[in-house]
């Protein structure tokens, strides 16, 4: 009525459409508000956030707190619902192991997970190619083949020895003489050369690593010290190995002298490993007795090979005997020029600033080494080699200090570590397949045990008084004349020197003589490796004093070329 009157001119039909209106627009409000209260503990707030289940992954089903619906949520759930349900907890579960996988990566297990993994993709691969090469020789049966499972069984040996506190080479040892006499990997033919080629390898790196470890001072100190160690001792033992083998083994004069040659050597494959982890560890290091061991065991293989090699040539008359006598000297002093004008070369070349320097310099150091050794060997002068690859290592390190690498971050060094750790299982299994059983006789084993005790005794004692004249205390004078024994490396090589040219010549005295020989050499190499490595590791912390050793950093001249070839970590064993 009132609409009529306010607007008179509006027809009846409108007026009847705004009544409809009105009604509905009032109906509908009425509706609204009775079934809010209903719908509200059952409907979740648009502002409420959804929860988290245990694995950190969001809900799709917010939880139901209160409401008589609640009761029978999952089972009037559509199967569209379950199924999301299922996916999401699978989805959860695989992030889950993902999480703990990226957690495991981080674990410093990790490491040497991924390391002997490495190391074993590596080997496969080495062995598919070689095989692929050279066809059945790399195969089950061959010869290559079985050096390869030699080596890998004396890495796992001296890990296995390694971990109960013992050196990992006397482990190696061990695994070479069992599949020897048990016949499962017996070296033969052509490949005894390939054999000898790996161990003079393995011997080229450790006389690197051994020149690049020599302190400088500490030289210098102990220079005389190191000339009496090097002469007296050896001296000493090779007269005592002489004389007891004379009226033991009935050898003559001239074959007990070349006995006493062989037994003479130190082997630097023994003591330097050994020596080097008790210097990572401080222990000897202010008083030099690292450096002054390995130098003095370098001069006294030269100077054993070199009476070796005279004496040889006097029984066998494989050449002028003063021409033979002459090359002793000469050894040494070739050994020495050739050593510093390599160590000058790389001290220089290639220049510091080179992105590529330390690789640079690893391959010209090793390459250089393997040329003094074998070079050496192929002109008659055996000695010159070991003694060339130290002094060319010193030489050339002595510069890269100058330069500002200190001995904990010289990367070179850590390469040839690295590739010791590699070489050091082939060349003690190699050397440990050498001791055959099967040739050893009784007599002669028990007579020989008798020359070495003798022999030992003798050089241990000399050893102390060849060592006095310093600083060193009695307690460092005894761990030196125990760390001065021990034998492997030269003995395997020039052992069976003399029992090949025996048979040769088809010499049956010279033959019986020369087989005597190599059962004391074995016995040597069998005894005195294995207890002369447990010594210097055991005594060394008892006997030397200890010095804090600091992690040095390197120097900012040749940060860039480290980055650029990384730092290798050398804790393979």
């Amino acid at each position: 009525m009132l609409l009529c009157l306010q607007n008179p001119i509006q027809p009846k039909s409108s007026l009847l459409k705004i009544r409809m209106q009105s009604s509905v627009i009032a109906l509908r409000g009425t509706v609204m508000a009775a079934t809010n209260s209903e719908l509200e503990p059952i409907l979740p707030s648009r502002n409420t956030s959804a929860r988290y289940d245990s694995l950190g992954t969001r809900s799709l089903f917010p939880a139901v707190t209160h409401g008589p619906e609640a009761e029978g949520n999952c089972a009037n759930r559509r199967p569209s619902e379950t199924d999301n349900s299922f996916s999401t907890n699978l989805r959860n579960r695989f992030r889950y192991l993902r999480d703990t996988l990226q957690n495991f990566r981080t674990h410093p297990t990790s490491l040497y997970v991924s390391r002997y993994f490495v190391l074993s993709c590596l080997a496969l691969l080495l062995w598919g190619n070689t095989f692929i090469m050279v066809g059945n020789a790399a195969g089950p049966s061959g010869q290559l083949f079985r050096i390869g499972v030699l080596g890998v069984a004396a890495y796992l040996a001296g890990s296995v020895v390694h971990t109960i506190g013992l050196p990992p080479l006397l482990g190696m040892l061990l695994m070479g003489t069992v599949l020897r006499n048990t016949r499962s990997v017996v070296i033969s033919g052509r490949y005894l050369a390939l054999a000898a080629d790996l161990r003079k390898v393995a011997l080229v790196i450790i006389l690197i690593r051994a020149g690049l470890g020599l302190d400088p001072n500490a030289l210098k100190r102990l220079s005389g010290m190191v000339i009496r160690l090097a002469v007296i001792p050896s001296l000493v033992e090779a007269s005592s190995v002489a004389v007891m083998s004379h009226f033991l083994l009935d050898l003559p004069w001239i074959w007990g002298c070349l006995l006493g040659a062989v037994m003479a050597a130190v082997s630097p494959a023994v003591v330097i490993p050994c020596l080097f982890s008790l210097q990572d560890r401080g222990y000897g290091k202010s008083k030099g007795i690292p450096t002054l061991v390995i130098a003095a065991a370098t001069f006294d293989d030269v100077i054993a090979i070199s009476a070796f090699s005279v004496v040889l040539s006097i029984i066998f008359s494989t050449g002028d005997i003063v021409t033979s006598i002459i090359q002793g000297p000469l050894g040494l002093i070739s050994g020495f020029i050739f050593g510093i004008l390599w160590g000058l070369l790389i001290r220089y070349v290639p220049e510091r600033h080179d992105r590529f320097v330390v690789i640079l310099r690893t391959l010209l150091l090793g390459g250089g080494g393997l040329l003094l050794l074998f070079g050496s060997e192929a002109v008659g002068y055996d000695g010159a080699g070991p003694l060339g690859c130290v002094v060319a290592a010193f030489v050339a390190n002595h510069g890269w200090r100058t330069q500002g690498w200190a001995d904990e971050s010289n990367p070179v060094a850590e390469n040839f570590a690295v590739l010791w750790s590699i070489f050091q299982p082939l060349l003690f299994g190699l050397i440990g397949n050498e001791i055959d059983f099967y040739f050893l006789d009784l007599r002669t084993v028990g007579l020989g045990v008798a020359c070495l005790s003798v022999s030992l005794a003798a050089r241990i004692l000399i050893s102390v008084v060849a060592a006095s004249g310093g600083n060193l205390t009695l307690k460092e004078k005894l761990f030196v004349s125990w760390a001065w024994f021990p034998k492997a490396t030269v003995q395997a090589a020039i052992g069976p020197v003399a029992l090949d040219i025996a048979r040769k010549i088809k010499s049956v005295e010279d033959e019986v003589y020369a087989s005597k020989l190599l059962i004391v050499a074995v016995l040597a190499i069998l005894i005195t490796a294995p207890v002369g490595a447990t010594l210097i590791t055991v005594l060394g912390p008892r006997l030397l004093e200890k010095e804090e050793v600091s992690d040095a950093s390197t120097s900012p001249e040749i940060q860039s070329s480290e980055s650029v070839a990384g730092r290798q970590t050398t804790d393979f064993c």
